[in-house]
């Protein structure tokens, strides 16, 4: 049998089939979580959090977080504490997994201990939310967990 421009085709239309279903079964393995479920509502509401995130840019360095020992230390400066009424919000967004996602929430204090056996290893986004004066304020800070 000779080879020819027709028999070519062939062969490249069967490598192209099955390259194409390899990836979709590949995508189709992998978990596709949003960051968060209600994202509409966040998206309609977002002239708001323009907002708050002018507000809380005075404060972006009143936060700081270590990791000591088996322990996330959240330390907020002495003025940044004495405003915040009542309670601290803080929420640990991990891009990678959703499963590794954690909300907590603290009466306020000058320094926070988080037990790290919570959280898996990796990558997270520290989302920290608290109220003064009746207005919300939030700071986000990344943090690498080892």
């Amino acid at each position: 049998m000779k080879f020819n421009w027709g028999h070519g085709i062939l062969i490249f239309m069967i490598i192209f089939l099955i390259l194409s279903t390899a990836f979709i079964i590949f995508s189709l393995k992998n978990a596709q979580d949003l960051v968060s479920d209600d994202y509409y509502n966040q998206g309609a509401d977002y002239s708001n959090q323009i907002e708050i995130n002018k507000r809380s840019f005075n404060y972006r360095d009143s936060i700081t977080i270590n990791q000591i020992n088996s322990n996330i230390q959240l330390k907020l400066c002495n003025s940044l504490a004495g405003r915040v009424e009542d309670t601290l919000f803080v929420y640990f967004y991990s891009p990678s997994s959703k499963n590794s996602d954690c909300r907590l929430k603290f009466p306020m204090a000058d320094s926070i201990s988080i037990p790290s056996s919570n959280l898996k290893n990796g990558r997270y986004m520290v989302k920290m939310s608290w109220k003064t004066s009746g207005e919300l304020y939030n700071i986000e800070k990344e943090f690498f967990l080892k």
